[in-house]
């Protein structure tokens, strides 16, 4: 699991890249925790997550709780077929926004 994190007008974007799962959770929440701060806007870039489990998806609800606590706003983006599928029958494409392009995301947040 490799996570990178940029930002780009005003957005932070995290790249997550690989598998998500009980091996790499705590230090992907870490990683992303660490850069959540107070009402930011934020762009979760699925396209190059290959595997979400059970444990990866603790890790985007608390994150994504934490930025709302801190008042922001964040975005889904790019998830292949396996992913979404995933998001899907665990009912978190229903809890998250979740759009289908990078840039469709940016232009979501940039309103």
């Amino acid at each position: 699991m490799r996570i990178e994190t940029n930002e780009e007008n005003g957005i932070i974007r995290f790249i997550l890249e690989g598998r998500l799962d009980a091996v790499s959770a705590d230090e992907a929440e870490s990683t992303m925790m660490k850069a959540i701060e107070g009402k930011g806007r934020y762009l979760y870039d699925l396209a190059a997550l290959d595997y979400i489990s059970s444990a990866g998806l603790r890790v985007l609800l608390s994150t994504s709780k934490q930025i709302k606590r801190g008042e922001g706003r964040f975005v889904m983006c790019a998830a292949n077929a396996n992913i979404r599928h995933i998001l899907d029958i665990s009912g978190f494409a229903s809890i998250f926004p979740l759009v289908e392009t990078i840039d469709e995301g940016q232009r979501l947040l940039a309103e």
